[in-house]
């Protein structure tokens, strides 16, 4: 789920501000914060995961992740399955297995970002210090700009971020009570790209749910757009928008 600042402790960080950390094979710490944390699998990052494991999308659904409820919202949430000693599966010794592809989270760490939606989108940066970490010990002067730069987190952010308005819907009252069907509807509409691409291309999708098939075309066509055709698609599921 992407977070608000009231769900995420630590100090926050002002814009410009600078602080100081670095992660590399040296640090006795290394790989140990790829355990026992449940992390979080965003829409985006299974796409990109999807890519750089060369899986189909229900592949990687049925190796590498878990379905969730957010105990706030109530949103289904995907979380990736750790193996049986509490770790990343697809960490090595040598570091990420997926590096060029591996989650925002991952990214972002040790930083963690919360959002509020927009029209603009309001974010917050807060320093999250593990006590094992000793990346903080490290002379690496940055500020929050330059590790979102140096980390290739803008796809991940703007991709998120488009999210929004879906996770924070104005017809949303309080924590949500899913149905199953519903469930598999997210499910389908945000994560599983190859099935939804599939319903995507039939004859009948443009008429049946109110899309101009210009858009479904260029959509089939780039994952990108399809996971934006999935969110809008799944708006109209949910919230009975549109169509």
């Amino acid at each position: 789920m992407i977070e608000t600042g009231e769900q995420l402790a630590g100090q926050r960080l002002a814009p410009g501000q600078v602080f100081s950390f670095a992660c590399h094979p040296g640090l006795a710490c290394f790989n140990t914060c790829c355990a026992n944390k449940r992390l979080p699998v965003l829409p985006y990052d299974l796409l990109r995961l999807r890519r750089g494991l060369g899986l189909k999308s229900q592949e990687v659904l049925e190796r590498h992740l878990e379905l969730d409820l957010d105990p706030v919202s109530g949103w289904p949430v995907l979380r990736l399955k750790l193996d049986q000693e509490g770790r990343c599966p697809l960490v090595s010794p040598a570091g990420c297995a997926v590096y060029a592809h591996r989650p925002a989270a991952c990214r972002t760490y040790p930083l963690a970002r919360a959002v509020a939606p927009g029209p603009p989108v309001k974010e917050v940066f807060l320093r999250q210090e593990a006590p094992a970490c000793l990346g903080w010990q490290e002379d690496r002067p940055l500020t929050v700009g330059d590790w979102v730069a140096d980390q290739g987190l803008e796809p991940y952010q703007a991709a998120n971020d488009a999210l929004l308005g879906l996770f924070f819907h104005p017809r949303r009252r309080g924590r949500l009570e899913f149905q199953p069907a519903q469930i598999h509807a997210v499910i389908l509409g945000l994560y599983n790209l190859d099935l939804f691409r599939s319903l995507a291309g039939q004859a009948d999708f443009s008429p049946r749910f109110g899309f101009a098939p210009q858009r479904v075309q260029e959509a089939l066509a780039r994952d990108e757009d399809l996971l934006l055709l999935g969110r809008d698609w799944l708006e109209r599921q949910l919230f009975a928008v549109g169509g």
